[in-house]
């Protein structure tokens, strides 16, 4: 049987620095750390590999949103202080916890971490402590009645051995649940199949790229292959330069799906292409998004004005990513517009992390419902 994961408790305090604290429930500090580029999957994986959560804790008096949502994804409760403590206040507990436990401290954001764990487990320390006497006394009688009946059975003639086991095998429940950790070994395992399957899609799509790209060009199509300095080949750096038009398809180029304006009404009716380029987003972009990703779209260019951290986490979501136009800019041919297939490869071979975090953090979500 594998050994047992401790019950515990853990410390969050989300920023572009986070700091992760785990105690178990005898106060113990089983892991305190500051983490850069975190995603909430990181915290997760964190988390359940060295214990079993049963409560989130943070130090505000209100919780901060990532604390929430990282406590819905493991369907915990949430721990506030109720209100804000003051500085001084929170030093000394934390210096006199580090100084009886030999811990180190390294920054603010591990030292709100620990603070916020060890603020919930003084929350029930009494409580745990008296847990702790009712059940040693509870053993103690236990363990009168068992020897009692062993020996009962040794003057019947049973083997103590033999006795031992079945009479622990009736009366003893074990202290945790083998299904429900069973269970969410096999939410894991899933989950991973999961990444691996995108990561088996976006090879296909590259390999998708790269049959494409071997074709020759038409002859009678009049692209050039360098379009920096040719008066009909243009690229472009701003989509203010750009109205909205779909023509037919070339081998070495890929063609834009290209709005002024785009709705998830015209999401979900006029685009053919697997990236498009929009100006504006006009409406709700959780819809927006996802009548993309229903068409089949993987890439959505918009200017860099346009997107923000949360956008970008968003599309991800939805198995779409957004590009600044100066990353992956379009080119104009005739008055056509077309993406570079060894630009989106490129592009992809980069974004390919954002995508497989994005997944993890929707598999551990859905998994919690």
């Amino acid at each position: 049987m594998s050994k047992r994961l401790p019950k515990t408790i853990i410390g969050f305090d989300p920023g572009t620095t986070a700091g992760l604290a785990v105690l178990n429930l005898n106060g113990e500090l089983l892991l305190l750390k500051s983490l850069r580029h975190w995603s909430r999957s990181s915290i997760i994986l964190e988390a359940l590999s060295i214990g079993d959560p049963v409560l989130i804790a943070t130090d505000r008096a209100e919780a901060p949103r990532a604390v929430r949502e990282l406590a819905q994804s493991l369907n915990l409760a949430v721990f506030e202080t109720g209100k804000e403590e003051m500085f001084d206040n929170k030093i000394s507990i934390i210096n006199e916890y580090a100084s009886k436990r030999n811990v180190r401290i390294e920054d603010e954001h591990q030292a709100s971490a620990l603070y916020a764990a060890l603020k919930a487990y003084n929350s029930f320390k009494n409580e745990f402590r008296n847990i702790e006497l009712n059940v040693e006394r509870k053993i103690s009688d236990f363990k009168e009645a068992l020897v009692d009946e062993v020996k009962s059975d040794l003057i019947k003639g049973i083997p103590p051995e033999r006795s031992i086991k079945e009479r622990l095998s009736q009366t003893v429940a074990q202290s945790f649940d083998a299904n429900i950790v069973e269970q969410l070994r096999k939410q894991l395992l899933e989950e991973r199949r999961k990444v691996e399957v995108l990561a088996l899609k976006l090879e296909s799509l590259r390999n998708e790229l790269r049959k494409a790209e071997s074709k020759k060009p038409s002859k009678e199509t009049g692209i050039r292959s360098v379009v920096s300095f040719t008066p009909e080949a243009i690229k472009l750096t701003s989509l203010s330069q750009v109205v909205g038009r779909r023509e037919k398809d070339f081998s070495e180029l890929l063609q834009v799906d290209v709005f002024t304006e785009l709705t998830s009404k015209k999401a979900k009716s006029e685009v053919s292409s697997t990236v498009v380029a929009a100006e504006t987003l006009k409406g709700d972009l959780r819809k927006i998004f996802k009548a993309l990703s229903s068409r089949g779209v993987r890439i959505l260019i918009l200017d860099a004005d346009s997107i923000d951290d949360e956008a970008v986490k968003e599309a991800a979501y939805h198995g779409l990513l957004l590009c600044d136009i100066r990353s992956l800019p379009l080119e104009k041919h005739d008055e056509k517009l077309y993406v570079r297939r060894s630009d989106i490869r490129d592009f992809l071979n980069r974004k390919r992390n954002l995508l497989t975090e994005a997944l993890i953090e929707r598999l551990a979500e859905l998994s919690s419902r």
